[in-house]
Protein backbone atom coordinates (compact mmCIF):
# COMPACT_ATOMS: atom_id res chain seq x y z
CA UNK A 1 0.00 0.00 0.00
CA UNK A 2 1.53 3.36 -0.96
CA UNK A 3 1.39 6.76 0.63
CA UNK A 4 -1.43 8.27 -1.48
CA UNK A 5 -3.76 5.50 -0.31
CA UNK A 6 -2.92 5.74 3.37
CA UNK A 7 -2.06 9.40 4.00
CA UNK A 8 -4.66 11.60 2.34
CA UNK A 9 -4.13 14.45 4.80
CA UNK A 10 -0.36 14.51 4.31
CA UNK A 11 -0.75 14.15 0.55
CA UNK A 12 -3.28 16.98 0.32
CA UNK A 13 -1.01 19.27 2.29
CA UNK A 14 1.96 18.44 0.05
CA UNK A 15 -0.15 19.15 -3.04
CA UNK A 16 -1.19 22.49 -1.52
CA UNK A 17 2.41 23.53 -0.79
CA UNK A 18 3.66 22.54 -4.25
CA UNK A 19 0.62 24.16 -5.87
CA UNK A 20 1.44 27.48 -4.19
CA UNK A 21 4.80 27.36 -5.95
CA UNK A 22 3.22 26.56 -9.32
CA UNK A 23 4.46 22.96 -9.36
CA UNK A 24 1.97 20.64 -11.12
CA UNK A 25 -0.05 18.28 -8.90
CA UNK A 26 1.05 15.34 -11.05
CA UNK A 27 4.54 15.76 -9.58
CA UNK A 28 3.22 14.59 -6.22
CA UNK A 29 2.78 11.06 -7.57
CA UNK A 30 6.29 11.12 -8.99
CA UNK A 31 7.82 12.45 -5.79
CA UNK A 32 6.15 10.10 -3.35
CA UNK A 33 6.56 7.22 -5.76
CA UNK A 34 10.32 7.34 -5.17
CA UNK A 35 10.47 7.59 -1.40
CA UNK A 36 11.96 5.71 1.51
CA UNK A 37 9.81 5.85 4.64
CA UNK A 38 11.68 5.92 7.95
CA UNK A 39 10.27 5.84 11.49
CA UNK A 40 11.91 7.93 14.23
CA UNK A 41 11.46 7.68 17.98
CA UNK A 42 10.69 10.77 20.06
CA UNK A 43 13.92 12.69 20.64
CA UNK A 44 15.76 11.23 17.63
CA UNK A 45 17.77 13.56 15.41
CA UNK A 46 16.49 13.32 11.85
CA UNK A 47 19.44 15.28 10.48
CA UNK A 48 22.08 17.70 11.82
CA UNK A 49 23.36 21.01 10.55
CA UNK A 50 26.09 20.39 7.96
CA UNK A 51 24.65 17.04 6.84
CA UNK A 52 24.65 16.47 3.06
CA UNK A 53 21.61 18.16 1.51
CA UNK A 54 21.07 15.53 -1.15
CA UNK A 55 17.83 14.37 0.48
CA UNK A 56 14.50 16.11 1.07
CA UNK A 57 12.18 15.09 3.89
CA UNK A 58 8.38 14.92 3.95
CA UNK A 59 6.79 14.54 7.38
CA UNK A 60 4.12 11.88 7.06
CA UNK A 61 2.98 11.44 10.66
CA UNK A 62 3.99 13.01 13.95
CA UNK A 63 5.70 16.31 14.79
CA UNK A 64 9.29 17.49 14.37
CA UNK A 65 11.18 20.54 15.65
CA UNK A 66 13.31 22.49 13.17
CA UNK A 67 16.23 24.24 14.89
CA UNK A 68 18.80 26.81 13.83
CA UNK A 69 21.99 26.00 15.78
CA UNK A 70 24.15 28.88 16.99
CA UNK A 71 27.92 29.05 17.36
CA UNK A 72 27.72 29.01 21.18
CA UNK A 73 25.90 25.66 21.20
CA UNK A 74 22.41 27.11 21.72
CA UNK A 75 19.52 26.65 19.29
CA UNK A 76 16.53 28.66 18.09
CA UNK A 77 13.43 26.72 17.04
CA UNK A 78 12.32 28.18 13.71
CA UNK A 79 9.43 25.86 12.96
CA UNK A 80 7.25 23.09 14.32
CA UNK A 81 6.49 20.82 11.34
CA UNK A 82 3.71 18.27 11.11
CA UNK A 83 1.98 15.93 8.69
CA UNK A 84 2.48 17.01 5.08
CA UNK A 85 5.27 19.52 5.74
CA UNK A 86 8.47 19.56 3.71
CA UNK A 87 11.80 19.99 5.52
CA UNK A 88 15.46 19.72 4.60
CA UNK A 89 15.18 21.94 1.51
CA UNK A 90 17.08 24.90 3.03
CA UNK A 91 20.82 24.50 2.43
CA UNK A 92 24.12 26.32 2.04
CA UNK A 93 27.42 25.69 0.25
CA UNK A 94 30.06 24.39 2.66
CA UNK A 95 33.84 24.91 2.51
CA UNK A 96 34.18 21.98 0.13
CA UNK A 97 31.63 23.37 -2.30
CA UNK A 98 28.93 20.86 -1.34
CA UNK A 99 25.33 21.57 -0.43
CA UNK A 100 24.72 21.07 3.30
CA UNK A 101 21.76 21.40 5.66
CA UNK A 102 21.37 24.82 7.33
CA UNK A 103 19.06 23.58 10.09
CA UNK A 104 18.79 20.47 12.22
CA UNK A 105 15.61 18.54 12.92
CA UNK A 106 14.59 16.60 16.02
CA UNK A 107 11.51 14.39 16.45
CA UNK A 108 9.11 15.92 18.99
CA UNK A 109 6.93 12.79 18.84
CA UNK A 110 7.29 9.37 17.31
CA UNK A 111 7.02 10.10 13.61
CA UNK A 112 7.30 8.76 10.09
CA UNK A 113 9.26 10.73 7.48
CA UNK A 114 9.44 10.05 3.75
CA UNK A 115 12.86 10.63 2.21
CA UNK A 116 13.39 11.37 -1.48
CA UNK A 117 16.36 12.64 -3.43
CA UNK A 118 16.96 16.21 -4.54
CA UNK A 119 18.24 14.88 -7.89
CA UNK A 120 14.87 13.28 -8.63
CA UNK A 121 13.04 16.55 -7.93
CA UNK A 122 15.48 18.46 -10.16
CA UNK A 123 14.86 16.03 -13.02
CA UNK A 124 11.12 16.57 -12.65
CA UNK A 125 11.56 20.35 -12.74
CA UNK A 126 13.75 20.07 -15.84
CA UNK A 127 10.77 18.57 -17.66
CA UNK A 128 8.84 21.85 -17.31
CA UNK A 129 8.86 24.50 -20.02
CA UNK A 130 10.59 27.85 -19.51
CA UNK A 131 7.36 29.64 -18.64
CA UNK A 132 6.60 27.13 -15.91
CA UNK A 133 10.10 27.40 -14.45
CA UNK A 134 9.95 31.21 -14.47
CA UNK A 135 6.67 31.08 -12.59
CA UNK A 136 8.21 28.83 -9.93
CA UNK A 137 11.25 31.13 -9.59
CA UNK A 138 9.00 34.17 -9.23
CA UNK A 139 6.88 32.52 -6.53
CA UNK A 140 9.95 31.24 -4.70
CA UNK A 141 11.32 34.77 -4.62
CA UNK A 142 8.03 36.01 -3.18
CA UNK A 143 8.04 33.22 -0.60
CA UNK A 144 11.57 33.92 0.62
CA UNK A 145 10.94 37.68 0.63
CA UNK A 146 7.82 37.17 2.72
CA UNK A 147 9.69 34.87 5.10
CA UNK A 148 12.47 37.44 5.59
CA UNK A 149 9.90 40.16 6.27
CA UNK A 150 8.05 37.87 8.70
CA UNK A 151 11.17 37.28 10.80
CA UNK A 152 11.99 40.98 10.72
CA UNK A 153 8.53 41.81 12.10
CA UNK A 154 8.74 39.00 14.66
CA UNK A 155 12.11 40.15 16.00
CA UNK A 156 10.70 43.64 16.52
CA UNK A 157 8.02 42.39 18.91
CA UNK A 158 8.15 42.09 22.68
CA UNK A 159 8.34 38.57 24.14
CA UNK A 160 4.66 38.81 25.12
CA UNK A 161 3.67 39.71 21.55
CA UNK A 162 5.83 36.90 20.16
CA UNK A 163 4.21 34.40 22.52
CA UNK A 164 0.72 35.53 21.51
CA UNK A 165 1.56 35.17 17.81
CA UNK A 166 3.13 31.74 18.32
CA UNK A 167 0.12 30.46 20.31
CA UNK A 168 -2.28 31.74 17.64
CA UNK A 169 -0.31 29.93 14.93
CA UNK A 170 0.00 26.70 16.89
CA UNK A 171 -3.73 26.82 17.53
CA UNK A 172 -4.46 27.35 13.84
CA UNK A 173 -2.17 24.56 12.69
CA UNK A 174 -2.24 22.03 15.52
CA UNK A 175 -5.35 22.94 17.51
CA UNK A 176 -8.66 21.19 18.15
CA UNK A 177 -11.65 23.22 19.30
CA UNK A 178 -13.58 22.13 22.37
CA UNK A 179 -15.99 23.88 24.75
CA UNK A 180 -13.12 25.59 26.58
CA UNK A 181 -11.44 27.03 23.48
CA UNK A 182 -8.60 25.57 21.37
CA UNK A 183 -6.63 22.59 22.68
CA UNK A 184 -3.04 22.60 21.40
CA UNK A 185 -2.18 19.03 20.46
CA UNK A 186 1.64 19.29 20.74
CA UNK A 187 3.09 18.84 24.23
CA UNK A 188 5.52 21.75 24.44
CA UNK A 189 7.67 22.51 27.48
CA UNK A 190 8.47 26.03 28.62
CA UNK A 191 11.98 25.45 27.26
CA UNK A 192 10.53 24.56 23.82
CA UNK A 193 8.49 27.76 23.78
CA UNK A 194 11.52 29.75 24.91
CA UNK A 195 13.40 28.37 21.90
CA UNK A 196 10.60 29.55 19.60
CA UNK A 197 10.31 33.13 20.87
CA UNK A 198 14.03 33.58 21.61
CA UNK A 199 13.72 34.20 25.35
CA UNK A 200 14.77 32.39 28.51
CA UNK A 201 12.67 29.66 30.12
CA UNK A 202 11.96 31.79 33.25
CA UNK A 203 10.61 34.55 30.99
CA UNK A 204 8.23 32.08 29.31
CA UNK A 205 7.08 30.78 32.71
CA UNK A 206 6.33 34.35 33.80
CA UNK A 207 4.43 35.21 30.61
CA UNK A 208 2.39 32.00 30.74
CA UNK A 209 1.53 32.68 34.38
CA UNK A 210 0.35 36.18 33.42
CA UNK A 211 -1.78 34.90 30.55
CA UNK A 212 -3.24 32.18 32.77
CA UNK A 213 -4.19 34.74 35.42
CA UNK A 214 -5.78 36.90 32.72
CA UNK A 215 -7.89 33.95 31.61
CA UNK A 216 -6.25 33.54 28.20
CA UNK A 217 -4.62 30.15 28.86
CA UNK A 218 -5.43 26.90 30.65
CA UNK A 219 -3.11 23.97 31.33
CA UNK A 220 -4.26 20.40 30.68
CA UNK A 221 -1.40 18.18 31.76
CA UNK A 222 1.41 18.97 29.33
CA UNK A 223 -0.91 20.70 26.87
CA UNK A 224 -2.29 24.23 26.65
CA UNK A 225 -5.84 25.38 25.98
CA UNK A 226 -6.35 28.78 24.38
CA UNK A 227 -9.34 30.26 26.19
CA UNK A 228 -12.02 32.49 24.72
CA UNK A 229 -11.88 35.25 23.63
CA UNK A 230 -8.14 34.75 23.04
CA UNK A 231 -8.79 31.58 21.00
CA UNK A 232 -11.53 33.06 18.89
CA UNK A 233 -10.14 36.51 18.21
CA UNK A 234 -6.90 37.97 17.01
CA UNK A 235 -4.52 40.08 19.07
CA UNK A 236 -3.18 43.31 17.59
CA UNK A 237 0.28 41.80 17.28
CA UNK A 238 -1.08 38.75 15.47
CA UNK A 239 -2.98 40.95 13.03
CA UNK A 240 0.05 43.12 12.41
CA UNK A 241 2.17 40.08 11.65
CA UNK A 242 -0.44 38.55 9.36
CA UNK A 243 -0.60 41.75 7.31
CA UNK A 244 3.09 41.31 6.53
CA UNK A 245 2.64 37.80 5.21
CA UNK A 246 2.33 36.93 1.57
CA UNK A 247 -0.33 34.57 0.28
CA UNK A 248 2.35 32.16 -0.94
CA UNK A 249 3.65 31.57 2.57
CA UNK A 250 2.74 28.27 4.15
CA UNK A 251 -0.97 28.19 4.96
CA UNK A 252 -2.38 27.24 8.35
CA UNK A 253 -5.38 25.02 8.89
CA UNK A 254 -8.60 26.79 9.97
CA UNK A 255 -9.19 27.04 13.69
CA UNK A 256 -11.14 24.09 14.95
CA UNK A 257 -10.00 21.74 12.20
CA UNK A 258 -7.83 19.05 13.81
CA UNK A 259 -4.59 18.22 12.07
CA UNK A 260 -4.72 14.59 13.18
CA UNK A 261 -7.82 12.53 12.49
CA UNK A 262 -6.16 9.90 14.68
CA UNK A 263 -3.27 10.17 17.15
CA UNK A 264 0.03 11.02 15.50
CA UNK A 265 1.68 7.92 16.91
CA UNK A 266 -1.04 5.53 15.80
CA UNK A 267 0.33 2.49 14.04
CA UNK A 268 -0.62 2.03 10.40
CA UNK A 269 0.30 -1.47 9.41
CA UNK A 270 -0.22 -0.80 5.72
CA UNK A 271 2.77 1.49 5.36
CA UNK A 272 6.07 0.11 4.02
CA UNK A 273 8.36 1.37 6.76
CA UNK A 274 11.93 0.76 7.83
CA UNK A 275 13.17 0.10 11.35
CA UNK A 276 12.65 2.72 14.01
CA UNK A 277 15.67 4.97 14.48
CA UNK A 278 16.63 5.21 18.18
CA UNK A 279 17.50 8.59 19.72
CA UNK A 280 21.24 7.99 19.83
CA UNK A 281 22.56 11.14 18.16
CA UNK A 282 20.55 13.79 19.98
CA UNK A 283 22.40 17.06 20.34
CA UNK A 284 22.49 18.41 23.90
CA UNK A 285 22.46 22.24 23.96
CA UNK A 286 24.72 23.99 26.44
CA UNK A 287 23.14 24.92 29.77
CA UNK A 288 24.13 28.53 29.25
CA UNK A 289 21.30 28.85 26.73
CA UNK A 290 18.68 28.75 29.49
CA UNK A 291 19.66 32.12 30.89
CA UNK A 292 19.58 34.44 27.89
CA UNK A 293 18.53 38.01 28.40
CA UNK A 294 14.98 38.53 29.68
CA UNK A 295 14.36 42.12 28.66
CA UNK A 296 11.02 42.66 26.92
Amino acid sequence: MNLPETGSEARNRLEMQLGELGIPAKFVDEIIGHHTLVNYNKGSMIFLQGSPADLLFWVFTGLVKVYCPRSDGTRIMVKLAGSGDLIGHIDYIDSRGRRAQVFEVEALTKCSVALFTRDHVIKLLQSLDHAGLLQIIERLNTLWSSTAQWFGAFLGMSFRERLEVVLHELGAKFGVRDKRGILLMPELSHADIADIIGSSRPMVSRLIAEMTEEGHLLRQGKQFVLREPFAGGESDSANQLKERRNSYQESSLPLGRPLFKRPAGEKNGRLPVSHVVPPLSKRVPKDSASERREAC
